[in-house]
C-alpha cells in the first residue's frame, strides 16, 4: 500500500515540474504564432486645387443676342448644383490667346472681325474616394461688339471738279465752282454721346438686381457686378471692392465674368447691415471707357455657421 502511494506521488511531481512547461522565449524551432494580416494604409486624400469652390450655378448654353448694331456674347446658367466643384483657370480679353484654347467642351466663339471673344475658362471637378478629380473645362463667354460701317464708299451724285488751266491773263474768269462743278456735300460725323450706365448687383449672371440680401453666417455667396445701358446689358471689364465690409472674400477684384465670392463669419451691430461698394469698369464702343459705383447691403443671420 505504501509503495503504491509513493508511485502516485512521484508521477504527480513529474507532471508539475516546470521543466516540462512550454517556454515561449525558448528558440526550439516550434511553430510561431500566426501573424495578423493588416489592411493596407488608405491612399492619401487629394486636397482641392487652390481656388476651388462648390458649384451652385450650372452652365446651360452660350447665347448670342443682337439689338440693333450691338451684338452680345454671354453664357446662361441655371441656379442648381450637380455636386461638382470648379475653379478659374484663365480670364482672357477680346482677341487674346489662352493656353486653354481648344480644351473647353463648348469651344470659344469669334467676333465678326475674327477675333476670339473675351471670357473665362473654368475647370470642373468631382469629389471621389481619392479626392478631387478634374472632369471637364468650360468657357464662359462675356463680350460685345458694334457693327462697323464700311469705309471708303463713294458718296452718290458727287463728281470731281475739273481742273482749271493756269493763265497769265489778268482778266477775271468765271468761277469754276459757279459754272461747271457740282458742289460736294459736307458730311458731318456726330461725336458719340455718352450713354448713361446703370449698375446692378445680382446673385446669378442673368438674375434680377438686388439692393439687399440676407445670408446665414459663414455661408458662401457669389455676387455679380453688372452694367446696363437702358435695357441692354454691356460687358463689365473689371470690378473692385472699394469700400465696406467684404467679409472673407476670395478676391476683391476681378473681371466681369468672375463673381465676387465671400462669406461673413461675424454679425453686424444690432440694426446694421454690411455694405459692400463696388467700382465697375466698362469699356465698349457704346459707352467708352468709364467707371460706375454700385452698392449692396448684406444682412447676416445667426446662429448657423458652416465650417
Amino acid at each position: 500500500m505504501k509503495c503504491r502511494a509513493g508511485a502516485i506521488f512521484t508521477i504527480l511531481l513529474l507532471w508539475s515540474s516546470p521543466a516540462l512547461a512550454w517556454d515561449p522565449s525558448r528558440e526550439d524551432g516550434g511553430d510561431a504564432p500566426p501573424e495578423v494580416e493588416r489592411e493596407p494604409d488608405p491612399a492619401p486624400f487629394i486636397a482641392p486645387p487652390p481656388g476651388t469652390y462648390y458649384v451652385t450655378d450650372t452652365y446651360v448654353a452660350d447665347v448670342v443676342t443682337s439689338t440693333g448694331a450691338l451684338t452680345t456674347y454671354s453664357t446662361t446658367t441655371v441656379h442648381e448644383s450637380t455636386g461638382s466643384y470648379a475653379r478659374v483657370l484663365d480670364t482672357v480679353g477680346t482677341g487674346a490667346s489662352s493656353a486653354f484654347d481648344g480644351s473647353a467642351f463648348n469651344g470659344r466663339r469669334t467676333l465678326g472681325d475674327g477675333r476670339s471673344v473675351a471670357g473665362t475658362y473654368y475647370e470642373n471637378y468631382v469629389l471621389g474616394a481619392d479626392g478631387f478629380v478634374p472632369v471637364s473645362i468650360v468657357f464662359f463667354q462675356d463680350d460685345a461688339e458694334l457693327a462697323r460701317l464700311l469705309s471708303g464708299t463713294p458718296v452718290p451724285g458727287v463728281n470731281t471738279a475739273p481742273s482749271i488751266p493756269a493763265t497769265t491773263s489778268a482778266t477775271p474768269r468765271p468761277s469754276a465752282r459757279a459754272c461747271c462743278a457740282t458742289e460736294r456735300p459736307v458730311v458731318t460725323i456726330a461725336s458719340p454721346t455718352r450713354a448713361p450706365i446703370q449698375p446692378r448687383i445680382s446673385l446669378i449672371p442673368l438674375g434680377g438686381p438686388l439692393a439687399t440680401i440676407e445670408k446665414i453666417r459663414g455661408r458662401a455667396v457669389s455676387l455679380y457686378p453688372r452694367a446696363f445701358v437702358g435695357d441692354r446689358e454691356v460687358r463689365v471689364r473689371s470690378w473692385t471692392v472699394i469700400a465696406g465690409d467684404a467679409g472673407e472674400a476670395v478676391l476683391t477684384t476681378g473681371s466681369g465674368a468672375v463673381p465676387f465670392r465671400t462669406s461673413w463669419r461675424h454679425l453686424a451691430p444690432p440694426g446694421a447691415v454690411f455694405d459692400v461698394v463696388f467700382r465697375i469698369e466698362v469699356d465698349t464702343p457704346e459707352t467708352g471707357h468709364r467707371t460706375i459705383d454700385a452698392a449692396i447691403g448684406v444682412v447676416v443671420r445667426s446662429p448657423a455657421l458652416e465650417r
